[in-house]
C-alpha cells in the first residue's frame, strides 16, 4: 500500500521515528526513517510531506543498486547522493542519511550546478525545476554510472533511469531497465518488485 502524501510545502519534522513505507505489500523492502513518523506499519495512511518521503526513497535506492567497481573506487569510501540545480528537499535528505551506511560506506548529500562527472555522484535527483535543460543534462549522464531520479514520465522518455509518480496522493515509482543498463547499473529484483518496470520501447524512446 503506497503512503499518502502532503504535496504542499512544510518544513522538515525533527525527531526520531520509524515508518514502514509499503508498496504493493512489501513493507520490509522500504522500511524508512522519517523524522517524527509513527512507528506502526498500519499507520501508513497518515500524510507526510512529499519530499520527506522522496528523501527516504533516495536513501533506500542506494541499498538495492549495484555500481560498477570503478564508480565506487573513484569516489573514495562513500556514496554520494546529489541534486542537480534547485534543491527542493529542505534538509530532508541529510536528515534521512545522517549516521547511516550502506555496505559499510558512509553517505553524503551534495548539490550540483552542472551534471557531475563519473565518480562524483551515485544517486542524482533532477527535479521538475530543471525541465528546460533536462534533455541536455540526461544526454550527458546517460552512460555514466549514476542512478538518475526524476519526477515525471517525461524524465523517463528523456533517458532518466527512475522517476516518481503521484497517483492522487499516493507515491509510486518507475524504473527503465534499458536506461539502467546503459549506465552500467544492476538493480536488485527486490526493488524492481515494487516498481513499475519499463523499457525504452514502452516509453517510445527506442
Amino acid at each position: 500500500m503506497p503512503i499518502a502524501l502532503q504535496t504542499q510545502h512544510r518544513p522538515p519534522i525533527r525527531g526520531p521515528g520509524r515508518l514502514l513505507l509499503t508498496l504493493t505489500g512489501v513493507a520490509l523492502l522500504l522500511e524508512a526513517w522519517l523524522p517524527g513518523a509513527p512507528s506502526r506499519a498500519g499507520e501508513t495512511d497518515a500524510p507526510y510531506p512529499e519530499y520527506q518521503v522522496k528523501a527516504a526513497f533516495l536513501y533506500h535506492f542506494t541499498k538495492y543498486v549495484e555500481w560498477p567497481p570503478e564508480a565506487l573506487a573513484s569516489a573514495g569510501p562513500g556514496l554520494v547522493l546529489g541534486v542537480l540545480g534547485a534543491d527542493p528537499f529542505q534538509g530532508a535528505v541529510e536528515d534521512v542519511i545522517r549516521d547511516r551506511r550502506v555496505e559499510g560506506r558512509p553517505l553524503s548529500w551534495k548539490r550540483f550546478e552542472d551534471p557531475p562527472r563519473p565518480g562524483e555522484c551515485h544517486v542524482l535527483f533532477i527535479g521538475s525545476s530543471e525541465h528546460a535543460r533536462l534533455n541536455k543534462d540526461l544526454e550527458k549522464l546517460k552512460t555514466m554510472p549514476i542512478l538518475t531520479v526524476g519526477e515525471s514520465e517525461d524524465f523517463g522518455r528523456a533517458g532518466g533511469i527512475a522517476w516518481f509518480r503521484l497517483e492522487g496522493n499516493k507515491l509510486r515509482f518507475a524504473i527503465n531497465l534499458d536506461a539502467a543498463r546503459r549506465a552500467g547499473l544492476k538493480i536488485s529484483s527486490r526493488l524492481l518488485g515494487v516498481a513499475t518496470v519499463v523499457t525504452d520501447r514502452d516509453l517510445g524512446a527506442g
